[in-house]
């Protein structure tokens, strides 16, 4: 398993005095030994690597922060030459961020050893807007092909260390050196959490008479994407800061959110936060009609489908009010921590007990419980208690109804606040699961096609993921979760029912026909249809990261194919029942001949939705003798 030991210290003047970096050659003079450079020899597959990727943060006298960066990339493969187009993006709101002073080469050596070395036009750098929050800088550098080195560095100029950025020493590509130095700002004090591999040494250097920080880590593989795997940024090898204090200039000493129960206080006294739960929100009608509702569940249910269905959620999840909640009902429009505080708000003015709870969605990245950093949520929720009954409700995302957990945290840690004191709780979700029933009606004739009707039931979760397919059309959800994979499937008449009914399972049907494989006079049937295991998502020999299916799983598969009259199979394949050793996942496999039809069932359950990179080999090997059984086949002819 691939430890990570994380640090949290105090970024204050008084640590060593003094440190030196890793002295690297000037921008554009490269060495011997960065030109003959042909593959990376901690990460033989990488298609380019980066040879330096250095930077600086300080202030100026106006104490904006400068940060200057440098990247030396050589490109070692076909693939890599993509790397030649370039985009820096920057907070452009407000005018918070610009980029300057860009500067970049490209090195070439042909076949007889000729050099060349080509800077970029400064004409061919454009500014595009992305968004009504970021913008960026974007050029092409000219005659990349593989063997080249391309180097490039700029600055960006933030009015002040709110721009403060976490530095991430590792990438997609493999990094040969990655230096970050920064200087602290006079009077305040930053806390830094350092995440690494054991097996990855840092240098970690303070220089007391500049107040500055220098962190270097070398010869780090690329963290490539990999099926079911966690937000990117849990395995990175980074640092992040935050800022936990300040001195004034009387001596005395200001300290910001430290601690849990500190950054409790603070939220809670904010008017951009707690102060928003105790807004006079005008929603005389809608309190009205919850209040009148028979039971405390109901009343939580009118005020939360109504303002998901009505206050529209713009822009990226945030923990961060920008215009209130009382616009956000008055315009119906919000970002999300105003659309979730508005419905906190609305909750409480019923009479619910209900308090805001800050969470981490999957893809945003894990909770470490021991650093309240602000920075590690990116939404927030309402929680709910009735009659020692949790709910946990979510009004800027797809609608979950209020039984489950919203399914981008689920078994996450959050953060639960309340007036007085806050606290990391676990976000469990056993009871519902991410279940499918589907069964198959089909016939095979005599010229070999096999026709039938697929109907499956799904039911939690996997309503909830092929609902999100459906919203952007039908043919998503038959690609997403049906004909994926097959390349002579046909289908037809495809219908989906109780998409808007909580209660019932999304009912989803179609017609298919697909051939049947044939030798001679044999014809060869794969059992193995519309399942989702065709085939084993594990195919890379090493694996850095987790496997979070993200909920327990339970898949069950009935079929009924009639053959044709006068054929009959050679061999039935033998039942089997498997199951990995910790008893995380179980498959199995039945099959009947009777009346000339085959009777088979399948079913797949997975008794935990998390394994450790760890027992990746394990889960890797179990995957891959699992759908070799489910993809046998039944081998039909005709009788003699």
């Amino acid at each position: 398993m691939k430890k990570f030991v994380p640090v949290l210290l105090l970024l204050t003047l008084l640590l060593q005095t003094g440190f030196s970096q890793t002295k690297v050659p000037a921008f554009g003079q490269f060495l011997t030994a960065e030109k003959e450079l042909k593959v990376c020899e901690f990460d033989p597959e990488a298609e380019a690597v980066i040879i330096l990727d250095k930077a600086e943060s300080n202030h100026n006298d106006e104490y904006n922060l400068i940060t200057k960066r440098r990247l030396r990339i050589k490109i070692l493969k076909q693939k890599g030459i993509q790397l030649a187009d370039v985009s820096l993006y920057y907070y452009s709101k407000d005018d918070f961020e610009f980029i300057s002073e860009i500067n970049a080469v490209v090195f070439n050596r042909d076949a007889n050893g000729n050099e060349e070395t080509k800077e970029l036009d400064q004409n061919t750098i454009f500014d595009a807007k992305i968004s009504e929050f970021w913008s960026e800088k974007k050029f092409a550098l000219p005659g990349v092909r593989v063997g080249s080195i391309i180097e490039y560095e700029y600055t960006v100029n933030s009015k002040n260390y709110n721009g403060l950025q976490d530095w991430y020493f590792q990438s997609d590509l493999p990094v040969m050196l990655s230096s970050y130095r920064l200087v602290v700002i006079p009077n305040h004090e930053f806390a830094y959490n350092v995440s690494k591999s054991e097996q990855l040494p840092i240098t970690v250097k303070s220089d007391r008479t500049e107040g500055a920080m220098l962190f270097e880590m070398k010869d780090i593989a690329a963290l490539r994407q990999e099926p079911f795997m966690d937000a990117r940024k849990d395995y990175l090898q980074k640092v992040e800061f935050q800022l936990s204090g300040y001195s004034g200039r009387m001596g005395g000493r200001t300290r910001y959110m430290t601690t849990w129960a500190e950054l409790n206080r603070e939220l809670m006294r904010n008017e951009n936060f707690g102060g928003q739960i105790h807004r006079n929100v005008q929603a005389d009608e809608l309190l009205k009609k919850a209040k009148a509702a028979s039971t405390p569940f109901e009343k939580m249910k009118i005020i939360y489908k109504d303002i998901q269905r009505t206050v529209f959620t713009k822009g990226s999840k945030t923990i961060y009010v920008q215009e209130g909640v009382k616009d956000a009902w008055k315009n119906k429009i919000g970002n999300s921590a105003e659309v979730n505080l508005l419905l906190i708000n609305l909750l409480r003015s019923a009479g619910l007990d209900v308090s805001p709870l800050l969470v981490s969605e999957r893809s945003h990245g894990k909770v470490k419980e021991g650093y309240p950093f602000l920075d590690q949520f990116n939404n927030v929720m309402a929680w709910v208690q009735i009659d020692n009954q949790t709910y946990i409700l979510d009004a800027s995302s797809d609608y979950t109804p209020p039984e489950m957990v919203p399914p981008a945290v689920v078994n996450t840690k959050a953060f639960l606040l309340d007036k007085k004191e806050g606290g990391i709780i676990m976000l469990e979700e056993k009871k519902k699961q991410e279940r499918n029933r589907t069964i198959i009606n089909a016939k095979v004739d005599s010229e070999g096609m096999v026709r039938g009707e697929v109907l499956t039931r799904s039911y939690d979760y996997a309503k909830l993921r092929r609902k999100a397919s459906l919203q952007k059309s039908k043919e998503k959800l038959l690609s997403d979760f049906f004909t994926d994979g097959y390349t002579e499937l046909k289908t037809e008449n495809f219908r989906v029912n109780n998409e808007d009914v909580d209660s019932l399972a999304l009912e989803q049907k179609f017609d298919f026909s697909i051939p049947l494989n044939a030798s001679g006079e044999y014809r060869m049937l794969n059992l193995n249809m519309f399942s989702g295991f065709r085939s084993n998502p594990f195919i890379s020999d090493i694996r850095f990261t987790d496997v979070n299916y993200g909920y327990l799983q339970n898949h069950e598969i009935l079929e009924l194919i009639a053959l044709p009259e006068g054929w009959e199979p050679e061999e039935l394949p033998k039942d089997f029942r498997m199951i990995t050793p910790d008893q995380g996942i179980t498959c199995a496999r039945y099959i009947k001949y009777l009346n000339n039809s085959l009777n088979v069932m399948f079913r797949i359950e997975f008794n935990k939705s998390i394994f450790d990179s760890g027992e990746y080999a394990t889960l890797k090997e179990f995957f891959k003798k699992m759908t070799n059984l489910m993809n046998e086949q039944v081998i039909i002819r005709k009788k003699n």
